[in-house]
């Protein structure tokens, strides 16, 4: 096996794409927090 381009580029796009879906991941999971908190002290507000 001479030529281990595509196998490199694939791994690329793998890990990239990993990247990608754990920030995605986080920022989805931090918005739900900060809406949490919201609620609660709009809550404790009232």
């Amino acid at each position: 096996m001479d030529n281990f381009g595509p196998i490199i580029l694939i791994e690329v796009v793998l890990v990239f794409g990993g990247v990608l879906l754990f920030a995605w991941w986080q920022l989805r999971d931090l918005r739900k927090e900060r809406e949490k908190d919201q609620k609660k002290k709009r809550d404790d507000a009232s």
